[in-house]
């Protein structure tokens, strides 16, 4: 069963209390802002979304039937948090990069906190010669970034507070919910 965050109830993931953030209708505002900007600047290309998973996967898949181009969809795990609330500093890529000679990829991320991982990623695929390289993140969290970071396309800004839900997960769990719940450290302590 999909929880949303229409209803003003807490809710347990794991071993944390979370409350209602963004809700579904905001959700799916933020990632047709995302598709509208992206079919203007790469109108007429054929597009590859890298989708960073596992967290990405759902606003990718959402993403992907707002864009108004030829789309090829690839996935790649790369992560530096594990089954901790921040990351780890050390990132891992665990699958091999697929074919991105001469296309305009678009990274998906659910979100980006550090930026660790995505400045990695980019660095990595700037060695397949790919034409462009442009980022589309869900969420971000400016005030965590470490150093500069590439992202073309934001859904939202938000504070460095943890948040779970639309395919971002705490510890494996949440993921499933239809809508962005943040962590109540209030009633966690």
């Amino acid at each position: 069963m999909s929880r949303s965050a229409n209803s003003e109830s807490l809710i347990q993931v794991h071993d944390r209390t979370f409350r209602p953030y963004i809700r579904r209708d905001e959700v799916m505002e933020m990632v047709r802002d995302v598709a509208t900007q992206i079919n203007r600047d790469l109108a007429g290309q054929e597009v590859t979304l890298l989708v960073v998973l596992k967290g990405a996967l759902v606003f990718a898949a959402d993403l992907m039937r707002q864009l108004q181009m030829p789309v090829t969809l690839e996935v790649l795990r790369a992560s530096s948090y594990r089954d901790a609330m921040s990351s780890t500093g050390t990132v891992i890529l665990e699958d091999v990069v697929p074919d991105v000679v001469g296309r305009h990829v678009v990274v998906v991320e659910d979100i980006i906190d550090s930026g660790t991982t995505m400045r990695e990623l980019i660095k990595h695929l700037g060695s397949y010669r790919p034409a462009s390289v442009s980022v589309a993140a869900l969420l971000s969290k400016p005030d965590v970034h470490q150093g500069g970071i590439q992202i073309d396309y934001v859904g939202r800004e938000i504070a460095r507070d943890f948040v779970v839900g639309y395919g971002m997960d705490y510890a494996g769990h949440g993921r499933h919910l239809d809508a962005i719940w943040i962590v109540d450290d209030a009633l966690d302590t």
